[in-house]
């Protein structure tokens, strides 16, 4: 499965979220809550596509890279986690 990480995990969250659907009795928190899991699932997605590909990149340039945008990336959703 090749794929090009070069998108934002926004990106991430349009591309593999799936649509929250919502509910007319729906409060805003739910609402909320909804989307924040919607933003860890995507971020998980993306986290271990940066994990495939580190695995099996050669050059040593782009594994540091990897691995920084990944480190981010577990930041990122070790504070949403906490948040929710």
């Amino acid at each position: 499965m090749a794929m090009a990480l070069g998108g934002t995990s926004a990106e991430y969250d349009r591309k593999f979220a799936e649509p929250v659907v919502t509910h007319i009795n729906q409060t805003d928190e739910e609402q909320a809550l909804l989307e924040h899991n919607v933003h860890v699932e995507a971020l998980k997605t993306l986290a271990t596509d940066l994990r495939n590909c580190l695995e099996h990149a050669t050059d040593e340039k782009y594994k540091r890279h990897l691995a920084v945008k990944l480190d981010r990336t577990n930041q990122r959703l070790e504070q949403l986690r906490t948040e929710g």
